[in-house]
């Protein structure tokens, strides 16, 4: 009875009200005031109650997560305002803090920090999904963290913090859901956890299990290819629109499964010294699309003309190390992290815009215009100049096709950080050092034609390789498979040092002051082939050139030498609390944030530099923390300004476009340009995505959260943040000096200017069934509308628009019984089957495409990204143990 009494207090997890806390149903006191108890984290490497922390810091507890049906990141961040996660299905996902983002990326490194434990899980574009399985807590901490947590945290840290093994005590927990709806396939997740003492007082070991699956909830509908313009309708030359998806054809096709387990091995050498050894890893598979659907087809419909499918596993072991050096305590953590990911998909829709553009007969005759011009080919079947052969992925200039694009991704990270702490009468300090080596690459044969029934490419039947035959002759890669092969391997090296000092000048005002010095070097090696195909390490890629450079390309997959370049910057903090009484505390704060540059890919001469800068984030706070109410209630006020100095931009360089013979940029499909004229940062550069410091913005906020125990049978809660993120500059990306892309008081892509949700619980006792407490809850989250991309390119003229996404607002109910070692709740998801659309995909170029044909009829080719429809499902959770 003493563990159940444990659970149903307010503990000081379950009792939290940090902004963003979506409390458990545990709420009834058992004492006569049943005041809410604090919470205490680890945010700033010190154990803190959260309401004493100068700074923002949200967290909930693992009974939170549990009963509000918290599987992923995407759960909890909807009760997090500060934090915004833009989620891509069951594999990946895109986590903001404060509006601190200016698009989509795979190049730029993130502006938010994710950890595990002690493990940075921080890589270029999205982050993986971790699964809320056996966590203690999550912590947020919203604002430039760089101080305690280097330059990954510029705008703020998400940490997740398992669960620790417990010492002479034997426990088994088993969790278990079911659930499904009309319009999805049945989900189902299972875990198991074990904690198992070994030796008694000095070695423990704890285990996580987990394997979920989420059934599919989108159709992929019969349709047929594009075959006219969305803006004119007028048809395109080609014979497009023939081929339809009827072999891809399935209801609720985007399925996933997860499978993982988590170990720690805790030695407890003496009362001074310990040591855990963890190990974890993760398998992620899934089929058909992800959580996109196209609302031009139907409600969670979409027409793909490829069943995708794509692999994901990590791993990661870290060792820490804890003691009691007299002066000061010592924590070292080693932590070594490998990520692999692969996958294939459809981009027919893509590969379609580009032969629009370009794969025509020009109604010149070869001796009207040399052939001999790569860029022109002759139609053996018209007589005539096809422009840009290369796009063309059918037998002939005018077939249609089908078209895929084949991808592997990878990440390992070695780090080690070295902390010592003390705690004393009026000094606290901490200090470190940090060490991190990292390998970022990635291979991505693009433009892949198929034949529709599976992924073997038929490039080699294509009028592309004919056009590449033509011209490379006996160079020509006979096993090439794509019209486009790229590769890329980047080395990132980072020390750092960092400190923190907080003097208690009086008993209650508090200075602390903090700073990080780091020094980081990349090196950024990208190699492109056309047409190309995947090939071995350690050697080239079929047809490969001979360069003077040619033992170190074949030895290093094809890359070319890289690009290196080094940052070397300093980070301060400084923070002033002060405790207006016992109940009360504001304090103001300072801190800086920067994301480190690096090295772009530069092939040629291009537009944009060949080196990009770190860009600064200056956080100004000043905060309120505070409990009323004889310790029944919370209430916390955060307002914010920070100033975005430099921010990175990732685009497509402008001197890809042609040059005419007098070496001015040409009409992308004219005549008039001539491949033998090259003119620097202008025009007759090769095609290529790169970094670029483009302008100043700034992102302001208030963030209000409410908790309060209204009877000892119900608690509620609210929280709400109210933003403004805008760019303060405007800035050009092309040659074209009259006009500007980038303008003045423009919002910032993929975040919402509100955000909030509330919550109420009630609990009272029962007698029935074996339970001691039923519950009921209910919780509810909303956004704001978005918009997609910073640069404002139209709807009516743009195929890859800026487009304005909806908010939306999401509800669910719980309901359950609990007894002394279980608990049994039924529930409801999106109780109103609200259509959540986190984003629309850019760079797609669907947008400007359209299918006339009866079967499929579509307005445009797009991909939103949603939610999961309502869904009733069932939990049941059974612990036995001590």
């Amino acid at each position: 009875m003493e563990e159940q009494k444990s659970k149903l207090r307010l503990t000081p997890i379950a009792g939290a009200v940090a902004a963003a806390l979506a409390p458990s149903h545990q709420v009834i006191a058992q004492d006569a005031d049943f005041a809410l108890e604090e919470i205490i984290v680890t945010a700033t490497k010190r154990t803190l109650s959260v309401q004493d922390i100068p700074a923002s810091v949200q967290a909930m507890g693992q009974e939170q997560l549990a009963n509000m049906g918290a599987a992923t990141q995407e759960d909890f961040a909807r009760f997090m305002p500060g934090i915004n996660i833009v989620s891509y299905g069951a594999t990946s996902s895109t986590i903001v803090f404060r509006g601190a983002i200016t698009g989509s990326s795979y190049i730029a490194a993130s502006t938010s920090s994710v950890y595990l434990d002690e493990l940075a899980l921080t890589s270029t574009g999205s982050q993986p999904t971790l699964r809320m399985v056996d966590v203690a807590r999550v912590e947020a901490l919203a604002g430039p963290q760089g101080t305690l947590y280097g330059s990954d945290a510029q705008a703020g840290t998400l940490r997740v913090i398992t669960n620790k093994p417990k010492m002479n005590e034997f426990e088994a927990i088993f969790d278990g859901e079911l659930e499904g709806g009309g319009d999805s396939d049945a989900s189902y997740r299972g875990s198991l956890v074990f904690n198992v003492p070994i030796v008694e007082d000095k070695l423990a070991l704890r285990v996580a299990a987990y394997s979920d699956h989420e059934g599919g909830y989108i159709d992929n509908v019969l349709g047929y290819t594009a075959d006219a313009n969305a803006f004119t309708g007028t048809s395109f030359p080609q014979k497009h629109g023939e081929l339809s998806n009827a072999h891809a054809v399935e209801e609720n096709w985007n399925t996933a499964d997860t499978n993982g387990f988590r170990a720690k091995l805790r030695w407890d050498m003496n009362d001074s010294w310990s040591a855990t050894f963890g190990a974890m890893m993760q398998h992620v598979e899934s089929e058909g699309g992800g959580n996109q659907y196209n609302p031009f087809v139907g409600d969670l419909q979409t027409v793909s003309f490829y069943d995708g499918w794509y692999k994901q596993n990590f791993k990661a072991y870290d060792l820490l190390i804890e003691g009691d050096l007299g002066f000061a305590d010592l924590v070292a953590s080693t932590n070594y992290y490998k990520y692999r990911d692969r996958g294939s998909s459809d981009i027919t829709d893509y590969a379609h815009y580009w032969s629009h553009q370009y794969c025509f007969d020009s109604y010149y005759s070869a001796a009207a215009y040399s052939s001999a011009k790569p860029y022109y080919y002759t139609n053996s079947a018209t007589g005539y100049l096809t422009l840009y052969p290369r796009y063309c992925q059918g037998a002939e200039q005018d077939s249609d096709f089908y078209s895929i694009t084949k991808n592997t991704s990878g990440v390992k990270k070695v780090s080690q950080e070295i902390r010592l702490s003390s705690e004393g009468d009026r000094i606290d300090w901490i200090m470190g050092l940090y060490i991190e080596d990292t390998v970022d690459e990635w291979t991505a044969p693009f433009a892949v034609p198929i034949n529709g029934l599976n992924d073997t490419s038929t490039f080699q039947d294509s009028f592309s390789a004919k056009y590449y035959k033509f011209v490379q002759g006996d160079a020509f890669p006979t096993q090439a498979e794509s019209s486009w092969y790229s590769d890329q391997r980047t080395l990132w090296d980072q020390t750092a040092i960092f400190g923190e000092v907080a003097w208690r000048m009086t008993d209650d005002l508090t200075l602390t002051l903090g700073l990080r010095n780091y020094k980081r070097d990349n090196s950024s090696a990208y190699y492109v082939d056309h047409p190309g195909t995947t090939h071995s390490r350690g050697t080239a890629p079929k047809g490969f050139p001979a360069t003077s450079d040619q033992a170190y390309r074949l030895a290093n997959n094809g890359l070319p030498p890289p690009r290196k370049g080094s940052d070397k910057v300093t980070i301060p903090k400084i923070s002033l609390k002060y405790n207006l009484n016992d109940d009360t505390m504001a304090y103001a704060l300072f801190t800086r944030g920067k994301r480190p540059g690096g090295t772009n890919r530069s092939r040629g001469e291009p537009f944009f530099p060949n080196a990009y800068n770190p860009d600064i984030m200056d956080n100004h706070e000043m905060g309120i923390r505070s409990t009323f109410g004889d310790g029944r209630g919370r209430f916390n006020l955060t307002a914010y300004y920070m100033k975005w100095d430099q921010y990175q931009l990732e685009q497509v360089d402008p001197s890809s476009t042609p040059c005419d013979a007098s070496g001015a940029a040409a009409a992308v499909s004219g005549l008039a340009a001539d491949s033998s004229v090259k003119t620097a940062g202008v025009c007759g550069q090769p095609w290529q995505n790169l970094v670029a410091n483009v302008g100043q913005a700034h992102i302001g906020g208030v963030n209000v959260d409410i908790e309060y125990a209204l009877t000892e049978n119900i608690t509620f809660g609210i929280n709400y943040e109210r933003m403004e993120a805008q760019t303060d500059s405007e800035h050009n990306l092309d040659r074209d000096e009259s006009t500007m892309e980038l303008k003045k008081g423009k919002r910032l892509p993929l975040v919402p200017e509100n955000k909030g949700s509330l919550w109420a619980t009630w609990s009272t006792p029962a007698n029935m069934m074996g339970a001691e407490y039923k519950y009921l809850r209910f919780q509810a989250s909303t956004q704001g509308g978005i918009i997609t991309k910073l640069e404002e390119d139209s709807l009516n003229s743009s195929a890859n628009p800026q487009h304005s996404v909806p908010g939306y607002a999401i509800m669910d109910i719980r309901a359950g019984l609990q007894g002394e070692n279980w608990e049994m709740a039924a529930y409801v998801n999106n109780l109103t089957d609200e259509r959540a659309q986190y984003t629309w995909y850019t760079g797609h170029y669907g947008w400007a495409q359209q299918s006339t044909n009866a079967v499929g009829t579509r307005a445009h080719n797009v991909d939103v990204a949603t939610n999961r429809p309502r869904e009733i499902g069932i939990r049941y959770m059974r612990r036995w143990g001590e």
